[in-house]
C-alpha cells in the first residue's frame, strides 16, 4: 500500500539536478505502484523507463509532478512493478561470482 501520493527524485546541491544516485528509494516508490518523477538522464531511462516520468528543468520537474498527482495511470503503475521484478542482489552476485570464476579458472585466493 502506498503511503504517498507521488515521489520525486532530483538531487538539490547547489542547484538543480547535478547529481544522482542509483535510486533506491524510486525503485521501492515504483513497486508500490506510486508515480515516479525522476531527472532525465540516459541511465535513469535505462533503468525506470516508460514507468517514470523525466524532469530535465525545475519547470519540467514541477510539471511532471502536478501530471503525476492528478492523472491515474494504471498501465504506468503496473510499469513500475517490473523493474522490482528483476534479479535479486543475491542472484546477481552469483551470477558475478560465477562470472569471475570462469574467468579464474575456478580458483580463487584472498587478497591481504
Amino acid at each position: 500500500m502506498a503511503v504517498t501520493d507521488a515521489f520525486a527524485f532530483p538531487f538539490l546541491k547547489e542547484g538543480f539536478f547535478l547529481k544522482e544516485g542509483f535510486g533506491l528509494a524510486a525503485m521501492e516508490a515504483l513497486t508500490a505502484g506510486v508515480p515516479l518523477v525522476v531527472r532525465d538522464l540516459p541511465v535513469l531511462r535505462e533503468v525506470f523507463g516508460p514507468a517514470a516520468r523525466f524532469a530535465d528543468t525545475p519547470e519540467a520537474l514541477a510539471t511532471a509532478l502536478a501530471h503525476a498527482l492528478t492523472s491515474d495511470d494504471p498501465v504506468r503503475a503496473a510499469l513500475g512493478r517490473e523493474p522490482a521484478a528483476r534479479p535479486t542482489w543475491t542472484e546477481v552476485a552469483a551470477r558475478h561470482l560465477a562470472f569471475y570464476r570462469s574467468v579464474t579458472g575456478g580458483s580463487h585466493r584472498r587478497v591481504g
